[in-house]
């Protein structure tokens, strides 16, 4: 996509920008349609606006599930892919709100804000917020985007670097109660895995926990256990069961325990100050559970199993096994057909003896590559589907032969 400028931004914001944006609203913007959509606009426009017009068009179809109303907004296209789901947002917004309901009115610093999901989300909440941001662009699309949802006077956007911006204390000149960091976690096209080379560093991120009252920060789902700061409460936050970030929270966001599992929709919570009854491990039973995402990365498995009473196939796997059905957030629970030692020879008889169709193989604690082994099993076409299970029980390796049209979970929208 063609990088925006200044006033390719203001070109877009125009009447006759807006104008043009949403006339592509309906359009065939697949490559294959690109070449005539772009001279149909180049009657009218420089060729670069031109090319703005039909990114920002395609931009708004993917930006739905991150920004309310993104037929009024513009984006960039990487900072899009950087912004926070709409759901996650309005999570974070709702901790601040809650944390800061001594302090009315509450300012809260959105740092390196982007082209403004979490601005927009923390300003819907009632709050006030200071939204920073270094890029030029994205700080002019973030004050255009509030703009344009009527949220102007909720949100005052400001060009600068923020570690400048709060060095020596001035955290207290901007009356800001807390802050919400994004630091980037990306050079170039490498992703970065540890704390202190992110940008801002964490060193340069935690000086600012000191001046403010609650302060929380977006970091990598993968977080090594060793990068998490000893003041910080680590909460893992999935979304439909997929890892969506790890949040640093400090200070009054605080909720008293060292880690935290997120599940949204809800939110569900679970936290390490949960019982853990630690019961030994057993060979599966009728029900298999896979706990969320963010259960396992928040290393509360036992924990989770402690709250259904259930037990774990082997100490260092995360499938929980039960004598019921449970209906639960925290995991999908599969019913079992059978199970035993790994075998593919007996495996394929099981497969068989089913009326086997369509088999997903998943894997856990397995070296074994599920796509190449899918191909050496024998199922019937139009037969039952299944999903075979490729782990370790009991420091044994084990499979597992699941009715795949009996899983209990968030896929199947039975979440409670």
């Amino acid at each position: 996509m063609l990088p925006l400028t200044v006033d390719l931004v203001e070109f877009l914001a125009s009447l006759a920008g807006q104008q043009a944006i949403t006339s592509l609203t309906d359009a065939d913007l697949e490559s294959r349609a690109e070449l005539a959509t772009l001279a149909r606009l180049r009657k009218t426009f420089p060729r670069e606006q031109a090319a703005a017009l039909l990114d920002q068009a395609r931009l708004r179809r993917r930006a739905a599930d991150k920004f309310p109303h993104p037929e009024r907004l513009l984006f960039t296209d990487d900072a899009l892919q950087q912004a926070s789901s709409r759901a996650v947002a309005l999570y974070r917004a709702g901790q601040f709100t809650a944390a800061l309901s001594d302090h009315r009115p509450a300012t809260v610093a959105d740092l390196g804000c982007g082209i403004g999901a979490d601005t927009i989300a923390l300003a819907e909440s009632g709050l006030h917020v200071l939204a920073v941001e270094r890029d030029p662009v994205r700080a002019r699309i973030a004050q255009l985007n509030l703009a344009a949802l009527g949220l102007a006077e909720a949100a005052e956007v400001v060009q600068d670097d923020w570690t400048k911006l709060f060095a020596g204390g001035l955290a207290a000149q901007t009356r800001a109660n807390a802050a919400f960091i994004d630091p980037s976690r990306r050079a170039g096209d490498r992703r970065i895995f540890n704390l202190e080379d992110m940008d801002p560093p964490m060193s340069q991120i935690l000086a600012l926990t000191e001046q403010l009252d609650a302060v929380a920060v977006k970091t990598m789902p993968g977080i090594a256990d060793d990068d998490i700061p000893a003041a910080a409460e680590a909460e893992f936050i999935s979304e439909r069961g997929q890892m969506k970030e790890t949040l640093l929270r400090f200070g009054s966001l605080r909720t008293g325990a060292n880690r935290r599992a997120t599940l949204l929709p809800g939110p569900y919570h679970l936290d390490s100050n949960a019982p853990l009854a630690g019961l030994p491990a057993v060979e599966p039973l009728d029900w298999l559970l896979e706990p969320d995402a963010a259960v396992i990365r928040a290393t509360l498995v036992q924990h989770l199993a402690t709250a259904l009473g259930a037990r774990q196939i082997d100490p260092s796997i995360a499938y929980l096994t039960a004598d019921r059905r449970i209906d639960t957030p925290f995991a999908r629970c599969w019913h079992v057909i059978r199970h035993g030692s790994f075998n593919l020879k007996t495996l394929n008889r099981w497969l068989r003896e089913i009326g086997a169709g369509n088999a997903v193989v998943k894997k856990r604690g397995s070296p074994i590559d599920p796509d190449e082994f899918r191909r050496r099993l024998k199922t019937t076409p139009g037969g039952q589907p299944v999903t075979v299970f490729l782990t370790r029980s009991l420091d044994r390796p084990w499979m597992i032969v699941a009715d795949a049209g009996a899983v209990v979970g968030w896929e199947t929208d039975q979440v409670r």
